[in-house]
């Protein structure tokens, strides 16, 4: 399927969601509590680019507003976004978002616009219940603005299947280092899509169908042990105990970025002469990697009852606001809450741990963060001894030719394609 055609019916699966009178919440950010929507009995449902909407100068927007913000305010500009019943922003992430949020509300001013601000810091106490504020300010104005009260069986049912998602989706993230054959990465990516695109048990139960394929491919060659040890040291940044994948007939590399579209990545990829996915080991793209990681959100069920008197102790479970705001930061953040050192030592340790002989970092055009973090990406793959392209790139695609000529050229120095 290509490119567009994904695109077509993943539009198409949201029409139809409307259409039977699902009310539809788009987001943008990677880190947004979608169990927390679903629990309201909303449909969360991740904007994406569209490489098919010409995103120039827009007058309402100011000109330090990336490509990746222009496209998605192009959609909704063009009548694209009418299905969303409404749209989640994030605040204090980028100036980018902050300022589009900021136009859209003007623009569109029958829109019904949610806004979370998140923390600038890591994972501290203070932090956790900042955010865990916020997601409570956020549930009190999906209630009063959609009129759908949270439902604790509900919130109980979406953490229940977007943990299935995580765990299931981490295992075949991991699997793919050991075997890109057991799943291509157009596959993986597009499972990650439709999940995203209106996530339902439906679509985990197709994800967990194939998590039990390839976990019989790999024990049968012997890297289930393997797989499993780098899913664990991936999802808290620690790969002291990952062994090194068994050495490939092609070059692997590992593609970084932010708000990056995966699939565009995969088509540019499989668009290269005698070249497949297979040498994507493993993005870290803020809808690839960074949406994945996310440690589980551990919310009791809703049926527990009371302890009979002498039952062994239960796990520590903290209110549901602050167990979403948890798992949200402990996942893989931004340079300015993660620090930029932190970033380059575990980006230093996967290089060297999973056997890889390139690194593609790519820039989102106008992207203050992309470009700012590009050059110690760059130093951290030098010091790790593998060499790196950087891989200007915009929603439209709109200068491929160049593109996969730079990839191209890039496969070919560090190995035979």
């Amino acid at each position: 399927m290509s490119y567009g055609e994904i695109i077509e019916n993943s539009a198409q699966r949201l029409q139809d969601l409307t259409r039977k009178g699902s009310m539809v919440v788009g987001y943008l950010y990677p880190h947004t509590p979608i169990e927390l929507l679903m629990a309201h009995g909303l449909t969360p449902s991740l904007i994406r680019v569209n490489p098919s909407v010409v995103a120039g100068f827009e007058d309402s927007l100011q000109t330090f507003s990336c490509a990746f913000t222009r496209n998605i305010f192009s959609q909704r500009a063009n009548g694209n976004l009418l299905s969303l019943s409404g749209v989640l922003f994030p605040g204090n992430t980028c100036d980018a978002l902050q300022n589009v949020a900021d136009v859209w509300r003007f623009r569109f001013p029958g829109d019904k616009i949610l806004r979370v601000t998140y923390p600038a810091t890591a994972l501290t106490e203070h932090a956790v219940d900042f955010l865990a504020n916020e997601f409570r300010f956020l549930s009190d104005n999906i209630a009063k603005m959609f009129d759908r009260q949270i439902s604790a069986t509900e919130l109980a049912d979406a953490a229940s299947i977007v943990n299935d998602f995580r765990e299931a989706m981490q295992f075949l993230y991991a699997a793919r280092v050991y075997d890109s054959n057991a799943i291509t990465y157009s596959e993986l990516v597009s499972l990650l899509r439709k999940f995203l695109t209106a996530p339902d048990r439906s679509v985990v139960d197709e994800i967990a169908e194939r998590f039990r394929e390839i976990r019989q491919v790999l024990e049968k060659n012997g890297h289930l042990n393997s797989a499993d040890i780098l899913k664990d040291g991936l999802l808290i940044g620690n790969l002291e105990k990952v062994v090194t994948p068994p050495s490939n007939e092609f070059p692997r590399i590992v593609v970084v970025g932010g708000m990056v579209e995966p699939q565009a990545i995969a088509s540019i990829v499989n668009n290269l002469d005698g070249v497949s996915d297979n040498i994507i080991a493993l993005d870290l793209l803020s809808f690839g990697f960074k949406t994945v990681f996310t440690p589980k959100t551990l919310i009791p069920p809703a049926n527990k009852g009371t302890k009979p008197i002498g039952a062994a102790p239960e796990p520590s479970y903290e209110g549901p606001f602050k167990a979403m705001a948890r798992a949200v930061l402990q996942a893989p953040l931004e340079p300015t809450q993660e620090g930029l050192t932190t970033r380059t030592e575990f980006l230093k340790q996967l290089l060297t741990k999973i056997g890889v002989q390139g690194l593609v970092v790519c820039e989102q055009s106008f992207c203050d963060p992309d470009e700012f973090e590009a050059p110690s990406l760059e130093k951290a793959a030098e010091k790790a001894g593998i060499p790196s392209l950087r891989f200007p790139i915009d929603p439209e695609l709109s200068d491929r030719g160049r593109l996969e000529g730079r990839l191209q050229t890039f496969l070919e120095t560090i190995g035979e394609v």
